[in-house]
């Protein structure tokens, strides 16, 4: 698939390593009018132009002026070790004085079109394509741009973190022992976080798991599993965090069978989770918690958490008739 075919009287090019620097730079001006950065992912972005997949997929595109400054950029990131195969997120910018003159709906309808034509190369039979983008809860121009294009809010990130000075983290729920995870616990927990996802696409198999808390670099011994008798019914999986330049606990994952919820057991995994935070001699606890509304975070800022962030996925499942379509007009191609 070639570059973008509408330039705004600039020129496209195929994303290199050589435009990182820049990218950065344009990100830098993005935040300055408001947007968070996370959206971006540029260490991911860095590595996989640094194994060379960006170029060689054609997954990723920059448009500069006439001038050679860069205004914009798009790319396209495939599904990575893990991660469900048939979803594919969407990152990308452009300088805020060129929002108005349609850059972005160009930057958007070029990843639409290159995510549907590698779908129909390499994806097809791995489930629909579901097309991601992150943005900013605060990012009131993608809030507009990205429903007007197909795409809908579907789940909310709020990151939060509250002070652990004041010791008052005792909590229990009748009935309910706190065990330490481990390696033991590990499956039993997969299968009962697979059993509360609330999206099909979400379900993780065991390598995508082990890989997950791998990555995270889960601490064992701040991590704990919520027993309802000898049957585990949630689960707080811990790690290190670095938060505004302090060492912070992170609770990476927090989750509970759909009929305890809403019965303290939250409470009480948090509450034993910041007790081994400060036994380890951190001063912060952080959480970052999807929902599938706007005002998920309230229940954690009335434990004394406060809001650092939020993020948005917005998620767009392009017609099974689209791709369909292009695959006749291919075949009626190949005919003649």
């Amino acid at each position: 698939m070639p570059t973008p075919a509408k330039s705004h009287g600039c020129t496209w090019h195929w994303l290199s390593q050589q435009d990182l620097s820049e990218i950065a730079g344009l990100v830098a001006a993005e935040e300055h009018f408001g947007d968070a950065t996370h959206h971006h992912d540029l260490n991911a972005l860095q590595a996989a132009v640094a194994r060379e997949t960006v170029r060689d997929t054609r997954t990723g595109v920059v448009l500069r002026k006439p001038s050679g400054t860069l205004i914009a950029y798009a790319w396209v990131r495939l599904p990575e070790q893990g991660e469900p195969p048939n979803r594919l997120h969407l990152h990308g910018g452009c300088h805020p004085a060129w929002r108005d003159e349609g850059v972005q709906d160009t930057l958007l309808r070029w990843q639409v079109d290159r995510s549907v034509e590698w779908y129909r190369a390499h994806g097809e039979g791995r489930g629909p394509l579901e097309l991601v983008m992150l943005a900013s809860g605060s990012n009131l121009f993608l809030a507009e741009t990205l429903p007007a294009s197909g795409f809908r809010a579907q789940k909310w990130y709020h990151a939060l973190q509250r002070s652990l000075s004041e010791r008052t983290f005792a909590a229990s729920v009748p009935g309910i022992t706190l065990e330490q995870f481990g390696p033991g616990w590990s499956e039993a927990v997969r299968r009962l976080y697979n059993s509360a996802v609330s999206h099909p696409a979400d379900v993780l198999d065991a390598d995508a798991w082990r890989w997950g808390l791998a990555s995270a670099d889960i601490r064992d011994d701040w991590s704990w599993v919520a027993l309802d008798g000898d049957a585990p019914v949630g689960w707080a999986l811990n790690c290190e965090t670095n938060l505004a330049g302090d060492r912070a606990g992170w609770t990476e994952y927090l989750g509970a069978q759909p009929a305890w919820r809403n019965r303290g057991l939250f409470t009480a995994l948090l509450a034993r989770s910041n007790e081994a935070f400060c036994a380890a001699g951190l001063a912060i606890a952080g959480i970052g918690v999807e929902t599938d509304s706007d005002q998920g975070a309230r229940p954690y800022e009335a434990l004394g958490y406060t809001s650092i962030d939020s993020m948005v996925w917005y998620v767009s499942h392009p017609a099974t008739d689209r791709i369909e379509a292009a695959k006749t007009d291919e075949q009626q191609m190949g005919r003649t």
